[in-house]
Formats: structure tokens, C-alpha cells, sequence
């Protein structure tokens, strides 16, 4: 019997480094699809993060702390690139990812800071369309309680100094 369990317990060894064996390479191949989709997704995003970085400069001079997140991204994108060529896979991988997290952390401030200056641009806008719109109020109650009344008045005057001559050979009016 006991040369029976050994054997089994040979094929049973055998048997699991095989499966094991076999599963390495899948893992390996799984890691290294995971890496380069997840390099390929920091890039870009980091390609979006400098068109928006690019069209922020427009409205906003304080954007360096920015700019410098972007570089530190850059640079994790750089160094999983350098390890999925090494074949560390995990690591790539990892260093991606990172890069993906820094760089949504820098979209959303980004976008705060867009959505800031559209509010200040509607309330500026808002507040000069208010201003207009007094404006013209206040020109139409000067118009009909100033302007309009002295108008009228001007052309009273002007019209009572008109004389009607006629002309007794022609039957003309002058």
C-alpha cells in the first residue's frame, strides 16, 4: 500500500506543478494585457490633461501645482513603460494606475476650475444685463416725464409763431 501512496502521491505532485506550470504563463499573459491597457488609458489621459491644461492657461495663471502633477504623472507613465519592457508586468502596471489616479485628481480640479470662471463669466454678464436693463428704465422715465413734456412744449411755441399768408393772386398758401 505504501508504494500505491506513493505513487499517487508522485502523479498528485506532477499533476499540480503542471496545472501550476501551465497557469503561469496566463497569469503573466493576464498581467501584461492589464499593464499595457492600463498604460495605454494613462496616456491618454494624459494627453487630455494637457489640451485641458493648454486651455486653462487662457483663464487662470495659477495653474503650476498643476502642471508639476502632470510632469509627476508623466514621469510614473515613463517608468511603466520602462518596467513592461523589463517584463515586470505587476509593477507597469501598478505605476499606471497610479498615473491614471493622479491624473483624474487633476482633471477634477481642472474642471472646478473651469466651472468657476464660467459662473464668475454668467454672474458678470448677469450683472451687466441687470445694469442695461436699468438703464434703459431709467431713460424711459426720463424720456416720458423730462424730455417728452419739453418736447412738446418746444413745438407748441414753435408752431404758434406760424403765420398763414395767402397769396390773393394765386390762391397759393404760404
Amino acid at each position: 500500500m505504501k508504494r500505491y501512496q506513493k505513487f499517487i502521491l508522485i502523479l498528485c505532485v506532477f499533476g499540480i506543478t503542471t496545472v501550476l506550470h501551465n497557469q503561469i504563463p496566463i497569469a503573466q499573459s493576464q498581467a501584461e494585457q492589464e499593464a499595457s491597457v492600463a498604460i495605454q488609458e494613462a496616456d491618454e489621459k494624459l494627453t487630455y490633461v494637457l489640451e485641458l491644461l493648454e486651455e486653462i492657461s487662457n483663464y487662470d495663471e495659477d495653474i503650476r501645482n498643476l502642471i508639476l502633477q502632470a510632469d509627476d504623472a508623466r514621469q510614473l507613465i515613463k517608468d511603466a513603460k520602462d518596467n513592461y519592457a523589463s517584463s515586470n508586468f505587476t509593477i507597469s502596471y501598478q505605476k499606471a494606475t497610479e498615473a491614471i489616479l493622479q491624473l483624474d485628481s487633476i482633471i477634477g480640479e481642472i474642471d472646478s476650475k473651469i466651472q468657476s470662471k464660467t459662473q464668475n463669466k454668467i454672474i458678470i454678464f448677469s450683472l451687466v444685463g441687470v445694469l442695461a436693463g436699468l438703464g434703459a428704465i431709467m431713460f424711459s422715465f426720463l424720456f416720458i416725464s423730462k424730455i417728452y413734456p419739453w418736447y412738446e412744449k418746444k413745438k407748441i411755441e414753435e408752431y404758434s409763431k406760424l403765420e398763414i399768408s395767402y397769396n390773393n393772386s394765386k390762391g397759393d398758401v404760404k
